[in-house]
């Protein structure tokens, strides 16, 4: 009499979905620590180099272009202010997106380009706070708008894998999805 055996199981036979990193362990904390000091000397590449060249370059660039864009939208006269330390807050989104583990090459060059011209674009928003109050400091709530909103382009550019830092592990074991996602097609490729 000849008897069956179960097949061989195919792929993943942890019980996690394809791509979907194990919670905890060695492993997982070494991996946490590399995208930190990743994140670090990135920051400080980053940070240097702005102070050395680009924040000169980049007063220079909103000199020429926010004027012709003011008068365009209607707000004649308003001009570059003098914020130009909050300019800064494109070092932890351009190392954010550089450092975070299982972006795919064009989500990371589409995010980098986009969050960019996004956060561009938020400070030629946040010089016009000036005209609403005048004076050498900015308002209390642009300033923490502009503190946090690269981190929230971030989070929008790298959604496919931060979403998966705050679902913990589903039914035996196995990491949890979005409603409708597949869970054998990775997020991004």
């Amino acid at each position: 009499m000849k008897t069956t055996r179960d097949p061989e199981p195919v792929g993943r036979t942890d019980g996690r979905a394809p791509g979907r990193p194990v919670a905890g362990g060695k492993q997982g904390m070494k991996k946490a620590l590399l995208v930190i000091a990743g994140f670090t000397v990135i920051s400080i590449g980053l940070t240097w180099l702005w102070n050395e060249w680009l924040r000169l370059a980049y007063a220079h660039l909103l000199n020429l272009v926010a004027p012709p864009v003011y008068d365009l939208i209607g707000f004649e006269g308003a001009r570059v202010g003098a914020f130009r330390q909050r300019y800064v807050n494109f070092v932890p989104f351009v190392s954010l997106v550089l450092v975070t583990p299982g972006l795919g090459l064009r989500r990371r060059g589409l995010g980098l380009g986009l969050g960019v011209f996004t956060i561009f674009i938020s400070h030629l928003a946040l010089n016009l706070t000036e005209r609403l109050q005048p004076g050498q400091s900015l308002p209390l709530v642009s300033s923490l708008v502009s503190d946090a909103f690269p981190f929230v382009v971030w989070l929008i550019v790298a959604h496919p894998v931060v979403s998966g830092f705050f679902t913990g592990p589903g039914p035996e074991g196995g990491a949890t999805t979005h409603a409708g996602a597949d869970p054998d097609t990775p997020a991004d490729p």
